[in-house]
């Protein structure tokens, strides 16, 4: 069975976004996008949810890869961004950019399909509501959470929409020269009650 592995990154007070969805407070450093990029080069699919999708292909499929300005490591980016095979959730149906497809019925068992079939593991990229639901079906392996050294005070909590505690193993860390930190995480198995 494959992997779902999600990875975002959030302000030092957990916010993913700012109140109005945008992203503007967070400017890769190149180590750090780096390591997306190399994320996103091993996923054999990505998963998203509709916003996340809108914001990622409203830059990364217009940007001109042939500009000489553009940093190697964003026409890198771009090239696995445009190549990776991509899957929507969706409540409607949005128009989509090339190499995307609508993940129609129901997303829990959609994406258990997902992780059923052949290939390299599928990374996830997602706001709070699809990453509560994916997390409480028990479906996501890994949790990449990369911390930022900025706070913004107010905005879209990543963890906001659970509705039950999510216990999670701290399985690897990683800091950048910005002083961003990568928290990665494994889901706990659920608690047994002891014998009585």
């Amino acid at each position: 069975m494959r992997r779902l592995d999600f990875y975002i990154i959030v302000t030092a007070d957990g916010l993913y976004a700012d109140p109005d969805g945008g992203l503007d407070h967070y400017e890769p450093a190149e180590d750090e996008h780096r390591y997306a990029n190399d994320l996103l080069r091993d996923a054999g699919e990505v998963v998203m949810g509709r916003v996340m999708y809108d914001v990622m292909t409203g830059y990364w499929d217009t940007v001109d890869v042939s500009d000489p300005a553009m940093p190697d490591v964003e026409r890198e980016f771009t090239t696995y961004w445009r190549e990776t095979p991509k899957w929507v959730v969706s409540r409607g149906r949005p128009a989509l950019g090339p190499n995307a497809t609508l993940l129609e019925g129901d997303v829990v068992e959609s994406v258990r399909h997902l992780k059923a079939g052949a290939g390299s593991d599928i990374h996830l990229g997602c706001g709070a509501d699809l990453l509560a639901t994916l997390s409480e079906a028990g479906l996501i392996d890994t949790y990449r959470i990369l911390v930022t050294p900025k706070a913004i005070g107010q905005g879209k909590a990543l963890f906001g929409s659970l509705r039950s505690p999510l216990p999670l193993r701290l399985v690897a860390t990683r800091t950048f020269e910005s002083g961003s930190v990568l928290l990665e995480y494994e889901p706990m198995p659920p608690s047994r009650p002891s014998p009585v």
